[in-house]
């Protein structure tokens, strides 16, 4: 008896690009390491101004919602930082019973109902089991073991590590495809560009959220929605650009080497 699923595929789908892979040779090597050195010596120009802009907007943001707001001075490598203290709403016994309720009816729910496609149920369930746990947590301590002052300067401190990895970050698969120079610099420096203004729509969010939330949203606003979200933009400007080489890798076989 054979499945349906299985019917054909060994002879409908020939095997092809599956037996090959993109030799690396000096000239992707020697192009690339200029064009990484080229974006990380324009992020540390423009660091601190970025972070200053990812501080301005975030304490504007702060005051508008209603969120007193304190920024400080943090010298940070060759920065200094303007992480701020915030007040953070405070979260009762009664209502952190209720959330811890509520993430667990969600947890079982979602595991015995499976109408959802998967992915959606896993991340549901990830941010549940975060929320819950952070709950629990406070339910028994009483208190985090970070504040506010710490989570901002968390935060930025993330923020300009990731835009220094980045560009290293990228250049290795720069270096798997067939593209110029001036391609690599644009490609990276177009991801890096990109994770700027991310950075700080992403940190005056965090701020005016927890402000009227609580540290229970903390753990999971890190966890799923902070340097996590920063490899999605790296993912999709990549496979954007390599749907402009796949006609040229199709018609050069002269690129494809067998393994």
């Amino acid at each position: 008896m054979s499945f349906r699923l299985n019917r054909g595929i060994h002879h409908d789908i020939a095997p092809h690009r599956s037996y090959r892979n993109l030799p690396i040779g000096a000239k992707a090597i020697l192009t690339t390491i200029p064009a990484v050195v080229i974006v990380e010596l324009l992020v540390v120009l423009c660091a601190q101004w970025c972070l200053n802009a990812m501080s301005n907007v975030a304490f504007f943001a702060s005051r508008y919602e209603g969120v007193p707001a304190r920024p400080f001075a943090d010298p940070f490598l060759f920065v200094t930082l303007h992480p701020m203290t915030f007040d953070i709403r405070h979260s009762d016994w009664l209502e952190l019973l209720v959330v811890m309720l509520v993430c667990a009816i969600i947890i079982v729910g979602l595991s015995v109902w499976r109408e959802i496609a998967a992915p959606v149920r896993f991340f549901i369930n990830l941010n549940a089991l975060l929320i819950g746990g952070a709950a629990i947590f406070l339910f028994l301590a009483g208190h985090l073991g970070y504040d506010s002052a710490a989570f901002s300067q968390l935060m930025l401190r993330t923020a300009l590590l990731t835009w220094l990895v980045i560009p290293v970050f990228v250049g290795f698969f720069a270096v798997l495809f067939p593209f110029s120079i001036m391609e690599r610099i644009g490609f990276i420096l177009l991801t890096v560009a990109w994770d700027v203004p991310l950075s700080i729509v992403r940190y005056t969010c965090f701020i005016a959220i927890l402000g009227k939330t609580g540290p229970i949203a903390m753990t999971d606003l890190y966890f799923i929605f902070g340097p996590l979200l920063d490899v999605v933009p790296v993912v999709c400007f990549l496979s954007i650009l390599l749907v402009r080489f796949a006609r040229a890798l199709q018609s050069q076989r002269v690129l494809w080497g067998s393994e």
